[in-house]
């Protein structure tokens, strides 16, 4: 069987949406965790509604997504855990999908897909990866993990994998007290204990949208996760595509403070990333287009789409 576990904070125009998607799989082994995270609004009364025996409700204090997908995680019933936030949604063969990965690749403890980005009034999209997968075909262990995730877009989303319940509990699960990024270090923390078996099928929509939902990563002055970063790096330094990992953390916020116009925050991160791998090309590219999106006010994602579309 595999847990299904959906953090739930005032998600009550998307949660029949995500569990339907979850109904609907054509792999039919599965139990539905839903955390209730202190919402406001009528998200667990929908939830609640649902006469279905596979659904389970969990009510808990606002405590932020971390431990409402700890608290799904210890009440799991299932070896195998997926991962569904609320404003996401699965295409129907997904849980298919990680179910053969998980016959597969038996020694692997995360097994995910590729996705695709939803946004308003947009097609879907895939996302942006290097061609230089550790694997040929469409399937296979994905030993240069932060190698990948060094690129524009990450190989995997929390929406997108799942992991077995004795790797993700030999961490600590999700880290708490983290406003946002919680996601990002613990796919780096779960590669660093076991392999990741990958299929680039996409099977999983992630919406992007200005919901309570999604995480705003707030770009503080002193992010809680640099020190994280940096000792995982001390675990990790032998593995492929570590430093550029680690140089790729401090490149997202320096994009994120410069959009924002944290101009002193966002040379320093630079400056970060530069000292741990010069030779990354894309931090320049970055540097470049996050600077003029801050300055002009322009929304990022639009901005790269118009220079490409003017590149061809």
């Amino acid at each position: 069987m595999i847990s299904v576990i959906i953090p739930l904070y005032n998600g009550a125009k998307f949660i029949q949406r995500s569990i339907n998607s979850v109904l609907n799989q054509t792999y039919q082994d599965f139990e539905i965790v839903v955390i209730n995270d202190g919402s406001t609004d009528h998200g667990p009364q929908i939830v609640s509604q649902w006469q279905h025996s596979s659904i389970k409700l969990i009510n808990q204090k606002n405590s932020g997504v971390s431990i409402a997908r700890n608290t799904g995680i210890k009440a799991a019933k299932g070896n195998i855990i997926a991962f569904l936030d609320a404003d996401d949604e699965w295409l129907p063969n997904h849980l298919e999908v990680i179910h053969y990965l998980v016959e597969r690749y038996p020694e692997c403890g995360v097994f995910g897909t590729s996705y695709f980005f939803k946004r308003e009034n947009e097609s879907l999209t895939l996302p942006i990866l290097p061609n230089k997968f550790s694997f040929t075909g469409t399937e296979g262990i994905l030993y240069n993990y932060y190698e990948l995730a060094s690129g524009t877009d990450f190989p995997m989303q929390t929406s997108a994998y799942a992991v077995r319940k004795e790797t993700i509990q030999k961490i600590g699960g999700f880290p708490s007290g983290i406003p946002s990024g919680e996601d990002i270090i613990t796919l780096a923390r779960l590669q660093a204990v076991c392999d990741f078996a990958y299929s680039k099928e996409p099977t999983s929509l992630y919406y992007v949208t200005n919901s309570e939902n999604k995480s705003i990563r707030t770009i503080k002055d002193h992010d809680p996760l640099d020190a994280m970063f940096h000792e995982l790096y001390k675990q990790i330094s032998h593995k492929k595509g570590s430093r550029l990992f680690l140089s790729s953390w401090h490149k997202r916020r320096m994009s994120g403070a410069l959009i924002n116009r944290k101009y002193k925050i966002g040379f320093r991160e630079f400056f970060k990333a530069f000292c741990i791998f010069p030779f990354y090309k894309k931090l320049y590219t970055s540097f470049i287009i996050t600077f003029l999106a801050g300055i002009t006010k322009t929304d990022l994602y639009k901005l790269n789409k118009m220079l490409k579309g003017k590149q061809h």
